[in-house]
């Protein structure tokens, strides 16, 4: 029984290392490919299809996941595909924040050209009890009209309220 315990650990523990680094770089392509499509392809069917939208229209959810994400949608115009993850601590956060943005850094360029790295610096919000932190990194695919914002927020207040989320968003502008 020991023996099999010890084949079982290191299997699983390959097999959980393994879906634990997707590869965004394809992810991109495939972003890539589905924009000018409007992301239609990857939109889920049914009534449960579209969460509440605000002002701006209804989001509906997307069957295409990235690695590990709780949610992927597509826009109400249907030009920016976005996925969020929940992290335990800001900690995991920062972690997973920067290793997303290294990640889409070793990427090779969509086009021809490397994209153009806008870095913002840190935000800071309060309103009474209520603190927010926000931080974004984007990449301009100048050549191939594509915008990749990667940001990180962290929301605490009363009541032990604690929110850790990484968020990443694949923007491709409609034609005017």
């Amino acid at each position: 029984m020991r023996n099999i315990a010890k084949l079982i650990l290191p299997v699983a523990a390959v097999l959980l290392a393994g879906s634990a680094h997707a590869d965004i770089c394809a992810d991109l392509r495939a972003m890539q490919q589905q924009a000018p499509s409007h992301f239609d392809g990857w939109k889920k069917d049914g009534q449960d299809s579209v969460v509440k939208g605000d002002k701006r229209g209804p989001v509906y959810l997307s069957n295409f996941m990235l690695d590990g994400a709780e949610v992927c949608t597509i826009s109400s115009n249907s030009s920016v595909y976005s996925c969020v993850w929940r992290l335990a601590s800001p900690a995991d956060l920062g972690r997973a924040y920067q290793r997303m943005v290294n990640d889409i850094k070793a990427c090779a360029p969509l086009g021809k050209e490397p994209a153009g790295i806008i870095a913002d610096e840190p935000q800071q919000r309060s309103q009474g009890d209520l603190r927010q932190v926000t931080e974004v990194t984007g990449f301009d695919y100048a050549d191939v009209e594509a915008t990749v914002l990667v940001g990180q927020m962290q929301l605490t207040g009363p009541k032990g309220l604690a929110r850790n989320e990484l968020k990443f968003s694949f923007s491709h502008p409609q034609p005017r």
